[in-house]
Formats: structure tokens, sequence, C-alpha cells
């Protein structure tokens, strides 16, 4: 591979700035990187940011060509579980399946029964990691014959690794301009509210339900852009995100929902939560009381208790730092004293 092909394909995948561009753009990058380096196959899987056994990481493929079907998916889901894709992942650079064979790959199921099968007698799986040394996915390359691959194959591809270390992350954000921390699952909402995974996420710790759906209805129709909440749902809290590139005040338009399991109240209880959401949204005493059927003297004592806890000398100073933190509790109802729409038409001070 020369200089000029190698600097050409490295802007190209840098170009790539978009969850879209990342996974629509990635076939093509994946072609001119197998004709470039002589591969037959080419794969980019990205690692599921939210495993549930951080030690054992678990990947979604990006794109695959030239691979069929069945070698793609055996490829993804099982050569990092086995000895030989563990060796990849502590792997700083690339381990090759050549003549030489050293670790023995070949007497492996995946390769005996799989990838031979398919007609490859050469390969090399990359695993490619971020600025920060952080797991990103995995790169696949699959030749025909051991002298198909490029002879500068071991040169040319540790600096395409870390640009496609860049594609696989930027396939997993969930909009331009918006990274999430690793921690959260998401699903995109299109303009319909049908949902679609996110490549290298987990699912959601929350059922879309109506509850859940008309929070997220109610938070665009205020053309936010961002909010952050507490849901409860079958005794169990999560925290919520919601972003929506587009900030117009519709309730139907794309946006992304992430989840992770709640990490702060703040030190308050459920029922203090739902009762400064309500004063976030600026209610009295006695709309709380007859909304959470309450009396008001209960209201009060819960009032004053959140005070305490948050070190605030005003209501809406506290209401302020909860939704700061992203622990308000709200109803779907749009009519409701805890609607989160209330507290986004309304800002806190």
């Amino acid at each position: 591979m020369d200089a000029t092909r190698l600097i050409d394909l490295l802007g190209d995948v840098a170009a790539v700035a978009t969850p879209d561009e990342a996974t629509g753009d990635a076939p093509r990058l994946l072609e001119r990187l197998a004709d470039d380096l002589g591969a037959a196959a080419c794969q980019l899987d990205t690692v599921v940011t939210h495993p549930d056994d951080p030690a054992s990481p678990s990947f979604q493929t990006v794109a695959s060509v030239g691979y069929s079907p069945d070698v793609a998916g055996h490829l993804c889901a099982e050569l990092a579980p086995s000895p030989h894709g563990r060796r990849v992942l502590e792997a700083s650079t690339g381990l090759r399946i050549d003549e030489d064979d050293p670790y023995d790959f070949r007497g492996t199921e995946l390769y005996r029964d799989v990838l031979h099968p398919a007609g490859y007698a050469d390969g090399i799986s990359l695993a490619l990691r971020d600025s920060g040394d952080h797991l990103a996915g995995l790169l696949h390359l699959s030749a025909r014959r051991t002298s198909d691959f490029a002879p500068d194959l071991g040169t040319a591809l540790p600096p395409l690794g870390r640009a496609f270390a860049r594609v696989a992350r930027v396939a997993t954000w969930s909009t331009p301009d918006v990274t999430l921390p690793a921690e959260y699952a998401a699903v995109r909402l299109d303009a319909a509210g049908r949902a679609t995974p996110v490549v290298g996420r987990a699912p959601l710790h929350a059922a879309l339900d109506d509850e859940l759906r008309g929070i997220v209805r109610s938070i665009l129709g205020t053309g936010t852009r961002f909010a952050n909440f507490l849901h409860q749902q079958e005794g169990r809290l999560v925290e919520v995100r919601v972003l929506c590139p587009s900030g117009r005040a519709t309730e139907h338009q794309p946006c992304t929902v992430a989840t992770r399991p709640a990490t702060s109240t703040l030190g308050l209880t459920l029922r203090q939560l739902e009762v400064l959401t309500a004063v976030a949204t600026g209610a009295g005493n006695r709309e709380i009381a007859d909304e959470l059927c309450l009396s008001q003297r209960t209201v009060a004592a819960h009032v004053e208790a959140i005070l305490t806890r948050l070190d605030s000398p005003s209501r809406a100073g506290a209401a302020a730092k909860a939704t700061a933190s992203g622990v308000l509790l709200p109803s779907a109802d749009p009519s409701s004293v805890r609607s989160l729409a209330r507290v986004l038409r309304r800002p806190v001070a």
C-alpha cells in the first residue's frame, strides 16, 4: 500500500463525523481498505459500551464486506470470547493467521468449521483502541491466499486501526455533537416514534411504555435539545436522557433516548422527589397535596426536609439544583403538577 493511497484513505476515514456517516460510509471505506491491503473480506465491529461483564466485552458489527452473514456473525460473536480472541484484545498489534500460525488458530473451531470452508487461508484481527487506549472495536481482514496480503500490511495497519477506532466510536454516538458516556444504553426514535437500536449500545434499562413515551413527547414539544430525569418502572429507578438534535418544538421528531441505572437521588426519597418535581413546576402546596393525595401539612414537611437536605434557602434554588442534577421524577400527564414540560417551559432560578 503506497503512502499516497494510505494518506487518502486516512483522510476519508477522518472525515467521518456523525453516526449516520459512520454507519453509511463504513462499507465503502472497508472496501477501499480491503482492496488496498489485498484482503478478500473486511469487517468492523464496535464494542458494546455497556456489557453485563466489562471483563468480557461483546461486539456489534458496524459493517462487513465480503464475508457471508454466517461468517460475519461468527467473527462478531465467537472470536472475542475465545483464547485466540483474548490474545487479539491483549495485543498492541494485530494477530495474523499465516503459514507459521504461532497461536494454532488453524486448529480452532472458528477457523476449521467457519473460515476455512469459506475459502480463507490467511487473516488478521486487530483490537481497535482510541486515543485514551480504551477498547473501541475489532477490525478483521481475511485473504484467500497468504500471498494476497500487501507486503507492508504490518506497517500500514496500525495507523488505519487508530482511524477506524474513531469510526467505531462515532457509530455509537447519539447525535453529531453529544457523546453519551459509555455506561448509557440507547435507542433512536424516528418521527413516528419507532425505536431502532444504536450501534454499540445495550438495550434500554426501561421499557418504552406509554408513560415513558409520554414524558419524551412532552420534552420534545418544548423545543429543548436535552433533558435528564428519573423514571421508575417495575420497582426499578433509572436515569433517562433525551437528546434532540433539531430543537424544534414538536412532539413528532427524531431523538435519542438513553438510560442507565440511577446513580443518585441527592439523598431524597421517591416521595420527596415527586414533591420536588412539582415544586419545580411552580406548583403550590395545595396543588401538590391534591395530586399526591397528601395533606398540605405533609407537603410542607416534605418541602422543609428537601430544603434542608439540599442545603437550599428557597424552593426555586432546590428546584434548580434538582433540575441540573437530573433527579426530577416527572409524570407523562401534561396537566400534572409533575409535568417535565412545565419545568422546561418555566426556567428555574
